[in-house]
């Protein structure tokens, strides 16, 4: 007899340190912390700041003055989403022959009933740039909104080939029309809508279904105060940067990705973990992620 109720009580112990745990975790997500980043310059692709090119900011060349993005970039799930298995000419393992890889960009969507078109394909459902376009919203930058199946720059892809790497669908007419790269640019990895506190999503979003690619990431400054959109242009703000072009301590809102974060991205997020998660319509337009994949 004492021996069960010595399991008992160990087993509650158990259960009560878990409890502890939770909402420590949980506690420690709710505050802020302290802003150890410090000040940096925006710089653009050609490693030139922005404040004297006026070009869209490179995320790998601007996070890139400290920290290895192109290895982070080559070597991240969220950003490659399949583009890894088509360079290396893998073919899907999943038993579906209709599926190029077994990521995001590749594999079918059941629920929008949109596919990935290979060349040679009879028929042309989603090339790269519509694929950007439609999926970009919940994609991180990178991987194939940066690079070709063949592993180079979209940016180096001939402009007189009508391929579905370098072409887009025409809606009214359903034939390939081309797709010019050098003027939308390309979406580099986003750190920004990870690791800042208040990313501007729906500015990106709006960048992206326009074709604006290269612009993507800086649209996710809008509202701090870095960037703003004005006559249709963005335009960096002087007076956030010091007199050597590097932000301002109060603009840097660098900080460890949370839940609201990946939320852009994985879906719905929801927090109460004794609470089941109800209320979600099928509107794959809305849901599309959570449906797939679960809430954050």
């Amino acid at each position: 007899m004492k021996s069960i109720f010595k399991r008992l009580f160990i087993f509650a112990l158990i259960l009560v340190g878990a409890g502890l745990v939770l909402v420590a975790m949980q506690a420690a997500e709710a505050q802020e912390p302290p802003q150890m980043h410090p000040t940096y310059a925006l710089l653009d692709a050609d490693g030139n700041n922005v404040l004297e090119s006026g070009k869209p900011v490179s995320t790998l060349k601007t996070c890139g003055q400290c920290h290895d993005t192109e290895y982070i970039e080559q070597h991240s799930g969220h950003a490659q989403v399949g583009l890894d298995q088509l360079i290396a000419g893998e073919t899907s393992s999943n038993g579906r022959e209709w599926d190029l890889t077994t990521g995001y960009f590749g594999e079918w969507d059941p629920l929008l009933y949109r596919t990935l078109s290979a060349t040679g394909d009879a028929s042309i459902d989603l090339t790269t740039p519509d694929w950007i376009e439609l999926y970009g919203v919940r994609h991180v930058g990178g991987g194939p909104a940066m690079y070709s199946r063949a592993g180079g720059l979209l940016t180096d892809l001939p402009a007189d080939e009508f391929t579905p790497e370098n072409a887009t669908v025409d809606p009214t007419t359903g034939e390939l029309v081309a797709w010019d790269w050098a003027q939308s640019g390309v979406e580099e990895m986003n750190c920004f809508l990870c690791h800042t506190a208040t990313p501007d999503n729906t500015a990106r979003t709006a960048a992206l279904q326009s074709g604006e690619f290269g612009w993507a990431n800086t649209a996710t400054l809008n509202g701090t105060g870095i960037v703003s959109e004005q006559d249709g242009e963005w335009v960096w703000n002087a007076d956030a940067f010091d007199v050597d072009g590097k932000l301002l301590a109060e603009y840097v809102t660098v900080q460890d990705p949370r839940s609201d974060n990946c939320g852009q991205c994985h879906g719905t997020v929801h927090g109460e973990n004794q609470v089941p998660l109800t209320g979600l319509t099928c509107d794959a337009s809305q849901n599309n992620t959570t449906l797939r994949t679960g809430q954050v």
